[in-house]
């Protein structure tokens, strides 16, 4: 078992506000992230002790991360110093090809049909965001995938998408799963509990290394399931859950990391 704890060695950082607001997080998960718009003020996080950052922020209307192409050649200079790590939006060949050099490992999100469009509110289908996972793996970039499960207001429709991911060579999949979050259309979203156990279950028919994300409620002992169902990989587990484990080993990243 790993157990994986991100901070305070692995930094989330924001370089650039929200103009999108998906709807179940409307920029609130921004705020909790260190903001860096300037390249120049990212180099200075080379000084600090880390292990990484995850490079991460708002997206605009279309779905791209602002700010991405600026920032990619400050990205390459401490990709010298530590693990460099990008939650993209929609991207293109080129920018690909400069991430290459500038990032270590591409966390990119595979959404269901519906999530894109009742949450997202964006034109476009998961083979879109398959097609932008494909530039990064066709210029030779790592990618995790990550997959929220009941995007689509608690619904879990992903299915397909682990069907259509297994053609892929990825380091892993990480699945999320969709949190209530306060002053959102989704305060009072929930998920079957039985439902996300038979996910859990069949995304581990279909893949030999899977991690639980961070991103998840805390109060439904998600981590114990995934755990039973024998996904060995898990960020922050609860108390209880490392209890139970009779053997872990610690990693200050985050998981979705090789």
């Amino acid at each position: 078992m790993i157990a994986y704890y991100p901070m305070p060695k692995f930094l989330p950082v924001s370089i650039s506000p929200c103009k999108l607001l998906c709807k179940h997080c409307m920029g609130k998960y921004l705020k909790g992230m260190k903001k860096i718009y300037d390249g120049e003020e990212l180099l200075k996080l080379g000084e600090k002790k880390l292990n990484g950052v995850l490079i991460s922020g708002g997206f605009d209307k279309h779905g791209k991360l602002q700010n991405l192409e600026k920032m990619l050649p400050h990205m390459k200079e401490l990709r010298k110093k530590f693990c460099v790590a990008l939650h993209p939006g929609f991207i293109d060949e080129e920018i690909a090809s400069m991430a290459r050099e500038s990032i270590d490992i591409a966390f990119v999100d595979l959404p269901s049909a519906n999530g894109i469009k009742n949450v997202y509110g964006l034109d476009a289908t998961p083979s879109d965001y398959f097609r932008n996972m494909e530039y990064f793996i066709d210029a030779g970039v790592a990618v995790s995938p990550h997959i929220t499960a009941g995007l689509n207001y608690g619904k879990i429709e992903e299915w397909e998408l682990l069907d259509m991911l297994k053609k892929y060579k990825i380091v892993k999949l990480v699945i999320d799963v969709i949190i209530p979050t306060k002053e959102t259309p989704f305060e009072n979203v929930s998920i079957d509990i039985e439902e996300l156990r038979e996910f859990f279950r069949e995304a581990r028919k279909k893949f030999k290394r899977i991690a639980l994300g961070c991103m998840r409620p805390r109060r439904q002992k998600i981590d114990e399931i995934a755990y039973e169902e024998g996904i060995k990989e898990i960020a922050l587990p609860s108390l209880k859950l490392l209890k139970r484990m009779e053997n872990f080993e610690k990693r200050e990243l985050c998981c979705g990391c090789p």
